[in-house]
């Protein structure tokens, strides 16, 4: 799994049961730096050429490739299976959505099927293509007598609102707003390209929310969209940071810390407002898991958890789901479900006709 962050690639070698993957055993991971040339290559997104975008489809695929198999090397294990989500690069909500990294060359070095490209399925049946993760999001965190909201801090931050196991109430999902991209990329920008992302939430911490500013980020028309809402590069990317810093113009660290404070508060109070919003009282949430690589940052998990209180807040580690790994491994199981059969979309999170097999199946 690559993410919107496009900060690295994560690697899962799991076993899974046949039939609907309600748990695993978590048998081998990893995680490598995208190189920086490969990641400059990609920061276009939507506006790559045709024959870019052909050369960086090799090129992640033949990086996946290389890094899956020098897992398998070094963790004795060979799979059966490989899910392969692939780099986002345009994503236009309902209409369009591109993913790159050619999953032949995976097939081809494994000599075993590949299941990718995830979205296009739901996108046909005239859905958003995203979320994908709530279906997973209930196979683990189901429970009687109380529900669970699951919050992925990754590029993007969303959130699954799962049910008690016995209401018969439908998973509900949807991205509430930035999650870690805007952090990470003023981070960049104000390290001068050294840190790619603010360090335990350092530079936030050391400063002070621009109130007037939160509050016009907040009003953003884009986040009060009624779900289904998916959210990516297109709307918080590198053009949203650079209007950003044009309109503060930080000239000195404590500009800077405090543009940070006020973006990582965005993220959190963006959280707040869609469950808010969004999450009916039917639901009865009793605690928020938290997972992405956002649990990293102490600042952002600080202010998170002042807002929502009292519900409680838990990083997923906590319930045998490592909080850096559950994309990966989400997307592994997806992958499963999909080679035995079982319809993985759900039409109440992105709006398709009807639940679909989600990835198309590449074998040598």
């Amino acid at each position: 799994m690559t993410g919107t962050s496009m900060d690295g690639l994560d690697l899962v070698i799991l076993r899974v049961p046949k039939g609907v993957p309600r748990r695993f055993e978590l048998l081998a991971h990893a995680h490598e730096p995208m190189p920086a040339a490969l990641r400059s290559a990609l920061e276009p997104q939507g506006a790559l050429a045709l024959a870019e975008a052909c050369r960086l489809d090799r090129a992640l695929g033949l990086w996946f490739a290389d890094a899956l198999e020098r897992l398998v090397r070094s963790s004795g294990y060979l799979p059966d299976l490989v899910g392969s989500h692939g780099q986002t690069v345009f994503h236009e909500h309902g209409v369009i959505t591109c993913q790159l990294g050619e999953p032949a060359f995976l097939a081809e070095r494994l000599r075993c099927p590949v299941v990718s490209d995830f979205r296009r399925n739901d996108v046909a049946a005239g859905g958003c293509g995203a979320p994908l993760v709530p279906v997973v999001d209930r196979w683990l965190l189901e429970r009687p007598g109380e529900g669970v909201l699951a919050l992925n801090l990754g590029g993007i931050a969303n959130l699954s609102v799962v049910p008690p196991a016995e209401s018969g109430l439908p998973v509900l999902g949807f991205d509430c707003g930035p999650g870690n991209m805007v952090i990470d990329e003023l981070a960049r920008r104000a390290s001068d390209g050294r840190l790619g992302c603010d360090l335990d939430g350092r530079m936030a911490a050391a400063g002070r929310v621009d109130r007037a500013l939160l509050d016009e980020l907040l009003a953003d028309p884009r986040l009060a969209r009624e779900p289904p809402l998916s959210l990516g590069r297109e709307q918080f990317g590198a053009a949203f940071v650079e209007a950003l810093i044009a309109r503060v113009r930080p000239t000195d660290a404590r500009g800077w810390s405090d543009l940070l404070a006020t973006a990582t508060a965005f993220t959190v109070e963006a959280v707040a407002r869609a469950i808010a919003r969004r999450v009916p009282e039917a639901y009865r949430p009793a605690l928020l898991v938290a997972s992405g690589g956002g649990v990293r940052n102490p600042e952002l998990v600080r202010r998170l958890v002042d807002a929502l209180a009292p519900l409680p807040v838990v990083a997923s580690d906590t319930l045998g789901l490592p909080a850096g790994l559950k994309e990966p491994i989400a997307f592994a199981l997806l992958a499963s479900a999909r080679v035995d059969g079982i319809p993985a979309g759900l039409p109440e999170v992105t709006g398709a006709v009807r639940p679909v097999l989600l990835g198309k199946i590449t074998e040598n």
